[in-house]
């Protein structure tokens, strides 16, 4: 799992009076909104006695712990504890880390690590057209029992749509190689189906069975946000655009937020029938992915037999596996044998600015291809 990344937390919608409890990468944050509609993240464990600060109530724009009634403002300070009373400073060890966040989409995205705003990797707008109203847009989202890697090379490839799908019934199971272009943070294919032989999911179908067309499809992939996007565009102009995000909850359990963005049949009362295929889609996927093995994503391609159609699955592979050394990455094993014991978390760019006086250490990290996040485990 990659630290100094940018994951998606929650939807906007969802952060509002009461505090949001949220699990990424194997680590606990919670979600608060200040009185000035500012979203925080903080880690969930409370440096005091490791009550659930997400269990908490806001006051004012600062976080109650549930359990001796510290108080943290939006920066991971505390600013009272009721046991010493009201004129008490407490001292600086009392914080917990706090992550930066950004609204996009109508989602909220937190960055996971301890870069400074100048090194920090930029989100990408995978989505210009978020705001054009001559789409219709709705929002899916689902738990996958897997690890983020596999699910998201599994929505990058083509090749399994005959057989797994329903909507590919039709397809040939003969696949072009299309050629991949290597990106500055993910890669990008670019594939043309003839009439009757088109890509498309179970929403075209119902969109337009009667008329099978041509089409092209690009598909884009960023490791930084972990997200995709494709982009259909069919001769018979039923165009659609379906973005996925993925955000890791441990190593074997992912959430995949996401938009589906159609040009057509456009009236709100279509909007149930397009999720439920999109959602059937994603079952059939999950039949496969959920039983795959080994269940983290392979160290190396020597275990594997890849064939030129699996080109794009293996960019993306190579990138993630770059980025992870580039920006650094979580031990799981490691990880998963420490925090039987004591609280681990992400290191926060507060680390970077006042390293001395934590409470809590962080997660182990791989060897990590230059600065960015700590690699002492326990600093």
């Amino acid at each position: 799992m990659i630290v100094n990344n940018w994951y998606v937390a929650a939807e906007s919608t969802e952060v509002v009076e009461n505090p949001v409890p949220v699990r990424m990468l194997g680590c606990d944050f919670v979600l608060f909104r200040t009185t000035a509609g500012e979203v925080a993240c903080l880690s969930a464990v409370c440096c005091h006695r490791g009550g659930d600060l997400s269990r908490g109530k806001r006051i004012g724009s600062c976080l109650q712990c549930p359990y001796h009634g510290w108080e943290y403002d939006r920066n991971g300070r505390c600013t009272k504890m009721p046991a010493l009373g009201d004129d008490a400073s407490p001292p600086k060890r009392a914080r917990v880390d706090a992550y930066p966040v950004e609204e996009r989409y109508g989602y909220v995205w937190v960055f996971l690590g301890d870069m400074l705003p100048a090194e920090r990797p930029a989100l990408p707008d995978f989505l210009p057209m978020y705001a054009d109203d001559s789409w219709r847009v709705v929002r899916l989202k689902r738990d996958w029992h897997a690890n983020w890697a596999r699910v998201h090379e599994n929505l990058l490839d083509a090749s399994h749509l005959f057989l797994v799908h329903s909507f590919g019934r039709h397809l040939p199971a003969k696949m072009t190689v299309w050629p991949v272009t290597k990106t500055a943070c993910g890669g990008q294919v670019i594939q043309k189906y003839p009439a009757r032989a088109v890509a498309v999911t179970a929403v075209n179908q119902a969109q337009a069975a009667q008329t099978r067309s041509e089409s092209t499809v690009t598909l884009d992939f960023s490791i930084i946000g972990l997200m995709h996007r494709n982009d259909q565009q069919m001769s018979n102009g039923y165009d659609q655009i379906i973005w996925n995000c993925l955000t890791p909850i441990d190593a074997d359990h992912t959430r995949n937020f996401g938009l589906h963005f159609r040009n057509s049949r456009k009236s709100p009362d279509h909007d149930a029938e397009t999720l439920k295929a999109i959602q059937w889609g994603l079952t059939e996927d999950a039949a496969v992915v959920e039983h795959l093995r080994p269940r983290l994503m392979p160290v190396t391609p020597a275990g594997e037999l890849w064939m030129g159609t699996d080109n794009m699955e293996r960019l993306y592979r190579d990138q993630a596996t770059a980025f992870g050394q580039r920006l650094g990455a979580i031990d799981v094993r490691r990880h998963e044998d420490l925090v039987r014991d004591r609280v681990l978390v992400i290191p926060s760019p507060g680390r970077r600015e006042d390293p001395d006086g934590w409470v809590h250490g962080t997660v182990p990290l791989q060897a990590a291809a230059g600065g960015g996040a700590s690699k002492n485990a326990m600093s």
